[in-house]
């Protein structure tokens, strides 16, 4: 009985710790690099559901609002056109009243993101690209 508390008592300080610590490192993220890890994340996302928790609210409630046949297709061509794109180069970060403002930079194309706080963590809101 005493090891079944001690293995419940870890589940449950992990499961409380594990979101804080996440958030304590977002703390110290710049928005530049939280855009960088979600172009990691993006890379290796198999479905637009696994980089859902990183979009800002709005964003997230838009694409749960489309029906799953839909936010499918447009998760491949949005998976296309970031392969494409290769690298992508963040050439300036400016602090906004919500979060930052990043001024973006492939081989091809120049693009913007928009990264904002919700309680405390970097989320991305809006992403654009136009050819040089």
């Amino acid at each position: 009985m005493m090891l079944v508390c001690r293995v419940f008592t870890l589940g449950l300080v992990l499961s409380i710790a594990a979101p804080a610590l996440a958030i304590t490192e977002q703390a110290t993220q710049s928005a530049t690099e939280f855009y960088q890890a979600y172009r990691k994340a993006f890379a290796k996302a198999q479905k637009i559901e696994d980089i859902l928790p990183m979009m800002a609210a709005g964003q997230r409630a838009k694409m749960e609002k489309t029906p799953a046949d839909e936010r499918k297709m447009m998760f491949g061509m949005l998976k296309e056109m970031a392969t494409a794109q290769g690298d992508v180069k963040v050439l300036k970060e400016t602090a906004t009243k919500t979060g930052a403002d990043l001024t973006l930079e492939t081989k091809a194309e120049k693009g913007t993101a928009t990264i904002v706080r919700e309680g405390g963590v970097w989320k991305l809101d809006k992403e654009s690209w136009t050819n040089k």
